[in-house]
């Protein structure tokens, strides 16, 4: 699917005065509000909250309506998200659990892989991102992970991080499967040994960068 370039670096989109008074849990009337607005209830307000920042490639961690300056009530934020789960605000509200916390998203604009994606670069664990970004490719299409694209949207990563978060990996043994192979012209990629063997994976990427340029 198609993201802005940088989720940690995206401006959070604009959200409607009258919802935004509520998140901030201030209720005082705005000037010319719509009736929807007005008539919506707090988790279809919360829910609409997360679509706009998932059409802008965001998520929405569960501590952020607990700060400022939305400062929500945790006792009344437990049960809104709990509405949210069970769909009754929109069945397109999903939650991914990360290390940190919890994220919500739409999937009207953002798969589950993405938001999965999304999850490591905000909380920076850029060895798990790798790894998973290559077992996802592997196993789903199939085919090996080039290196390059860890530069792309939405991680972002810089080369240096690139190069330690490899060199981690190779010694850890959460990552054991994952293993580099490169075409004939020193492209890099990753595979992960859980969905294909070296051989298929330097076949894939050969065809990649070299022959299907030969055979068009």
């Amino acid at each position: 699917m198609s993201q802005p370039e940088d989720v940690s670096q995206l401006a959070a989109p604009d959200v409607d005065l009258e919802k935004r008074q509520w998140l901030q849990g201030r209720h005082e009337p705005v000037a010319c509000a719509d009736e929807q607005a007005a008539t919506e209830s707090p988790a279809e307000i919360m829910a609409d909250f997360i679509r706009q920042h998932s059409a802008s490639g965001q998520l929405v961690a569960r501590e952020r309506f607990l700060q400022p300056p939305y400062s929500v009530e945790e006792a009344a934020l437990t049960p809104l998200l709990e509405t949210l789960r069970e769909g009754l605000a929109g069945e397109d509200i999903a939650r991914v659990q990360g290390s940190q916390d919890e994220y919500y998203y739409s999937t009207q604009t953002m798969t589950a892989n993405y938001a999965d994606m999304c999850v490591q670069v905000v909380e920076k664990d850029i060895c798990r991102a790798i790894a998973l970004a290559v077992r996802f490719d592997c196993q789903t299409y199939p085919r090996p992970y080039k290196v390059a694209m860890l530069e792309q949207s939405p991680y972002g990563f810089a080369p240096e991080q690139i190069d330690a978060a490899l060199a981690a990996i190779e010694t850890h043994p959460d990552y054991a499967d994952i293993r580099p192979v490169s075409s004939s012209n020193d492209v890099p990629y990753l595979f992960s040994e859980r969905f294909m063997s070296y051989g298929k994976a330097y076949g894939l990427c050969e065809w990649l960068e070299v022959e299907q340029f030969q055979n068009p």
